[in-house]
């Protein structure tokens, strides 16, 4: 029995490391956001995870917010619903999130921002 139980912790430990490093790969920690944007942890990561792709369609941006089989998952509404908000935040600093028809939303001038952001 012991040695069921080293393994499945041996298990256990491996599958919250390669969480780990997809959530990384998702919304990398190198993107600092500055404290006076007053955001929420959940708006930093939208606001971390726009800086890494070109365009972030509504479902990438809710895997980037919420773990993946949450049992509450809110609807993708929510998402429109952050970006407004991180976009009155954001606008005094001069950061624009653009929408694309479509496809989902991207960071006006995302390279600049993970220059000053990393």
């Amino acid at each position: 029995m012991d040695d069921l139980v080293i393994r499945q912790q041996q298990e256990l430990d491996m599958l919250r490391e390669r969480i780990r490093q997809l959530e990384d790969a998702l919304v990398p920690p190198s993107i600092s956001v500055p404290l006076e944007w007053l955001l929420t942890s959940s708006e930093a990561r939208l606001f971390a995870f726009l800086t890494t792709r070109q365009i972030a369609s509504k479902a990438a941006i809710m895997q980037a917010i919420y773990s993946a089989g949450a049992d509450d998952e809110p609807e993708p509404k929510i998402v429109d619903v952050f970006v407004c908000k991180i976009r009155k935040k954001l606008k005094p600093f001069g950061v624009q999130i653009e929408t694309v028809w479509g496809q989902g939303y991207s960071l006006r001038d995302r390279n600049a921002h993970q220059r000053v952001a990393a």
